[in-house]
């Protein structure tokens, strides 16, 4: 434990040491906090904390009484998740073989058992897959071949790569599909597919070197024939709840400044970088403003979102209830890329954001050289946020350990850099202050967009197919998520 950042200090312009609000702020949030031991209770305590999970539970409680114990006006914010999924075992066994390869089940794969050969199938390409002929593939399962993942680009690759087998595999009649891990030394990982909670595929992660043994045994002519069993806690739609702490704006109190990151992960590991370490950075903020008695200009809401890795359920909800006073959200930022050194923000197509980050990072230029990403991201909480017009951000981080460890059961608290996320809370911080505090003039040019303004977004970064690999794009097309 280090009492304060004095060599970041140092890093500082002199103007920090004045004392303005952004001043005062992040100092206090470089100088010692709590924003450790909050990551070492978060982890280690309660530990990974799948939405509808008794430690998803527990965290929201942990969460609340952060916000309370800090004197945060906070509140529980319920909304309804379509269905219950959470894995308890996978298991896959070859007929007449005792090597027992190590598997995972990816999100809302079907319990039960599933039997079929498994089709070595290379990376799954089109050209591959017809190759090997339809009839062949039907009522069988998939082994495919996946690349090496280094970072966050790696990883939405393996996305794009994963959906578009999907969408080969469920037209050609497979019956499951199993993918090589992309980490080598046999770790293991879950997310969604591209069906989500619609899923009725069995679509496994194998662990690297196994699934390169299997391709090798199928590759010299052998058959392998497989049992697949999956035991999941499976039920129907429930109530999960977002924690919202909130400091009231001085001047407009009716315009609203969200900065966010989602309280929920997967159990493999304990949500140490995705996202622990941004949802204390959260609460520290809040924490350290309110310790301050620091008063923006307006309202700032700091919300720790629920349901985010199943499809950013709670942030959607929280638009669908906020609808009519979107128009009077200014900015609504994300941070779920790790702890790595913030480098930038995505400004998603916005780009008259562009001029006013360069304004309010000002004040922390000496913990970055900033380069900000005009295009959108999909796959996080400033998705629904960017469906209904309102300007969004999302951090840009330096890959640090974040992509080897996605989603894994490597997902830990000894793999965040707890020096980086006091830096990036400070830059957090003085962004969130800027905004809040810009002026009318520089306030006006954030408006909520049309509905024509956003799909001319999508048009031009050809976004469709990943926002259908993300199971988002007919509820875009179909006027039941986002801006009608």
């Amino acid at each position: 434990m280090y009492k304060t950042l004095v060599l970041a200090l140092f890093m500082f312009p002199f103007s920090l040491f004045s004392q303005d609000d952004i001043s005062k702020l992040t100092s206090a949030l470089l100088a010692e906090t709590p924003i450790e031991e909050d990551l070492q209770e978060l982890c280690d305590e309660i530990g990974g904390r799948v939405t509808g999970s008794k430690a998803n539970e527990k965290s929201v409680e942990w969460a609340y009484n952060k916000f309370k114990n800090a004197n945060i006006e906070s509140y529980k914010d319920a909304f309804e998740m379509p269905s219950l999924w959470l894995a308890k075992s996978t298991s896959l066994s070859i007929e007449g073989s005792d090597f027992t390869p190590l598997v995972v089940s990816k999100y809302h794969s079907p319990k039960g058992t599933h039997s079929g050969q498994l089709i070595n199938v290379g990376m799954g390409s089109k050209s591959e897959l017809e190759a090997i002929g339809n009839a062949k593939l039907r009522g069988n399962f998939l082994l495919v071949e996946m690349d090496i993942c280094f970072d966050i680009d790696g990883l939405f690759a393996e996305y794009a790569h994963a959906a578009s087998v999907e969408f080969e595999a469920i037209e050609r009649g497979a019956k499951g599909i199993v993918f090589m891990s992309s980490r080598p030394q046999k770790l293991l990982y879950r997310f969604i597919t591209a069906k989500a909670a619609d899923n009725s595929m069995p679509q496994l992660v194998m662990a690297r070197e196994d699934a390169q043994r299997c391709m090798r045994i199928l590759d010299s002519g052998q058959t392998m024939n497989i049992s697949i069993k999956i035991d999941a806690e499976t039920g129907d739609a429930f109530e999960s709840n977002n924690v919202i702490g909130e400091i009231i704006g001085s001047e407009k109190p009716d315009e609203i400044i969200v900065i966010g990151a989602h309280l929920d992960s997967w159990a493999m590991g304990t949500g140490a970088n995705d996202n622990g370490a941004n949802v204390c950075m959260m609460i520290d903020i809040a924490r350290q403003m309110k310790k301050m008695n620091i008063r923006p200009k307006r309202t700032i809401r700091f919300a720790l979102w629920n349901g985010e890795e199943q499809g950013y359920y709670g942030s959607w909800d929280y638009t669908k209830d906020n609808i009519e006073s979107l128009k009077n959200h200014k900015m609504a930022l994300s941070v779920d890329i790790g702890s790595g050194a913030i480098i930038g923000f995505f400004t998603n197509g916005r780009s008259e954001l562009l001029p006013i980050l360069d304004k309010v990072l000002k004040p922390v230029s000496g913990l970055g050289n900033y380069a900000h990403i005009d295009a959108p991201v999909v796959g996080t909480d400033n998705f629904d946020f960017m469906l209904q017009g309102v300007p969004n951000l999302v951090a840009v981080h330096k890959p640090q350990f974040y992509g080897p460890n996605y989603h894994a059961s490597s997902d830990t608290y000894d793999k965040v850099d707890l020096k980086q996320i006091k830096m990036n809370s400070a830059i957090v911080g003085a962004l969130t202050l800027g905004f809040a505090n810009l002026s009318d003039k520089e306030s006006s040019t954030l408006e909520q967009q049309s509905r024509e303004n956003i799909q001319a977004v999508f048009d031009k970064n050809n976004l469709e197919f990943t926002m259908r690999m993300f199971n988002v794009w007919e509820p875009w097309i179909n006027k039941e998520r986002g801006r009608k």
